[in-house]
């Protein structure tokens, strides 16, 4: 097995493929993720309609052989073993690593974990199964990325006159066209930062925008704006809900940066405007490749 698999609970990693204290022998599950289609038929209709489909929860079963000793040795790796998967509130990360990359999928626990009383392979081993589902059933890299618009010095001046006059620029547009690499869309969580009046954050690969028109964010304040499905909010940096800030037309529950062919060859051109900046305004989305399957 070339790849590197490990289970992180609470922040500590085990690895189960080390062929020291673990031999990983069997991993089923990792590929694409279950598709149930979903249609509807008509009175008089032959055949059905279809509506499209739903990526099902991903159930993953891993094959183990953990290395005991004597007695003792043995039960302490069985505890361990068990401790570190217990199953609880708080999910656990599957990573594999391979060639300079890793992907990581947020799981539980499911069914059991066989812990035979029967060495297969010799006295020293002893086989286990663990079975895990993972609600959201697509992998991710656990390193974000992070784009970020700026003002830069966008500043408008003012000249000296009998009445102060603001002359220049302070009109925020700027647009990047950014590759992706995932094959599953990700939802990214924004921050913008004032000062900046009716802030709008598009994706013209796509049509679907954050648009704050007629909205003032002043210096030293920010709103985050989290489009993750189920944690959908728009927060200010005081924790005050801020949702109806977004306009109506807004796509807060769709908004994505999306894989190829939703794009074609994955290249999200993000266009970032607003008015009455300064060198601190800044726009910053961050989120994680995602993969329908490995």
């Amino acid at each position: 097995m070339t790849w590197m698999v490990s289970i992180i609970s609470r922040g500590v990693e085990l690895c189960l493929s080390d062929n020291a204290d673990y031999l990983l022998t069997g991993i089923d599950g990792i590929g694409h993720a279950a598709v149930a289609r979903i249609s509807e038929r008509g009175p008089m209709q032959h055949g059905e309609s279809d509506l499209g489909y739903r990526l099902q929860p991903r159930r993953i079963v891993l094959a183990v052989e953990m290395r005991g000793g004597d007695r003792a040795a043995w039960l302490a790796r069985r505890a361990e073993l068990i401790g570190h998967l217990r199953s609880s509130e708080r999910s656990l990360q599957l990573r594999l690593a391979r060639d300079g990359w890793m992907r990581q999928i947020d799981c539980y626990l499911s069914g059991e974990m066989a812990m035979a009383p029967d060495n297969r392979l010799a006295p020293l081993w002893q086989g286990v199964g663990i079975e895990l589902v993972a609600p959201d059933p697509t992998w991710y890299d656990p390193v974000p990325t992070t784009l970020q618009f700026d003002g830069g010095g966008g500043e408008a001046t003012t000249v000296p006159t009998p009445v102060p006059t603001m002359v220049g620029s302070s009109e925020f547009m700027q647009l990047r066209v950014v590759g992706y690499n995932g094959s599953w869309e990700a939802a990214p969580v924004v921050r913008v930062v004032g000062p900046i009046q009716g802030a709008r954050i598009e994706n013209t690969s796509t049509g679907e925008k954050l648009d704050f028109a007629g909205v003032t964010i002043a210096a030293g304040h920010y709103y985050e704006i989290d489009c993750r499905y189920g944690r959908t909010s728009v927060v200010d940096d005081a924790g005050t809900n801020k949702i109806a800030d977004l306009t109506a037309d807004s796509n807060l529950s769709t908004f994505a940066i999306r894989a190829h062919p939703d794009v074609p060859d994955g290249k999200n051109a993000l266009r970032v405007t607003g008015t009455n900046i300064s060198a601190a305004t800044l726009v910053r989305l961050t989120y994680h490749e995602r993969y329908v399957g490995v």
